[in-house]
């Protein structure tokens, strides 16, 4: 692996490697994001986050609002998935938006970069609701990854009332339990449908979740005519889709 770009701060060790075509960030040792224009979607976690926009119509994706941006990978993928007219991310770590812009890439006009931290950002936002929500905000301790914001009524509420009425939240959660105890939270919240996805290599449980049902035959129709080629369509069914009981 080649290093191309370190910077050591006061509590943060951050570089970004190429591994064969492949960007990588980490910090403090935490594997946190990659992209590779050659293989957009390549079995990372970051797909179990943009792929689940398939389950609606990619026309009525518009406005999207990711909180926690990493290296921006997610970015680079929806940039493949949906035409939105705006994506709002907003990240923490002025790091990691310069190696979005300068490593991996994102550039493109719709997309507004924020330095700031998301959960005051949503806590303050009075604006248009959006047709996306994809909640990624993780720290890290000990080298490990760690979510920045408990997935309680208060954030589960802010999350909700930003997002329109057929909108999709994607959650990023450290582990199936950390999913299934959240639960009873989304429930409460109207957020009554959904699915877990989950990677064999990763611990992470991704939940999807919406106020209208979620049909995976739509899913897969979209899949189908949105990601060109069988070979990007297998690596995305290689995901495991189950339905959550509420």
């Amino acid at each position: 692996m080649t290093l191309l770009w370190e910077l050591e701060t006061a509590d943060t060790h951050y570089s970004v490697r190429r591994s064969g075509a492949s960007i990588r960030l980490y910090s403090n040792r935490v594997f946190h994001s990659q992209w590779n224009p050659d293989r957009p979607f390549a079995g990372g976690v970051w797909d179990c986050l943009s792929l689940p926009v398939l389950y609606r119509p990619v026309d009525s994706i518009r406005r999207v609002l990711l909180l926690g941006v990493g290296g921006g990978a997610v970015i680079r993928q929806l940039q493949c998935l949906c035409n939105f007219t705006e994506l709002v991310a907003v990240e923490i770590d002025e790091q990691h938006l310069t190696v979005a812009e300068k490593w991996f890439g994102v550039d493109d006009e719709r997309v507004e970069l924020i330095h700031a931290n998301a959960i005051d950002w949503l806590a303050n936002h009075d604006g248009e609701p959006f047709d996306l929500i994809i909640d990624d905000l993780f720290g890290h301790s000990e080298g490990e990854p760690l979510r920045a914001c408990p997935l309680t009524t208060h954030w589960v509420e802010q999350l909700q009332q930003n997002l329109n009425a057929e909108g999709l939240l994607v959650v990023n959660c450290v582990n199936s339990h950390e999913l299934k105890q959240a639960l009873p939270v989304f429930a409460d919240c109207g957020l009554r449908h959904g699915y877990r996805w989950t990677l064999p290599a990763y611990e992470n449980a991704i939940g999807v979740l919406c106020q209208q049902s979620l049909q995976a035959r739509e899913w897969s129709r979209q899949l189908e005519t949105t990601l060109p080629g069988a070979a990007l369509q297998r690596q995305a069914r290689a995901i495991i889709r189950r339905p959550l009981r509420f």
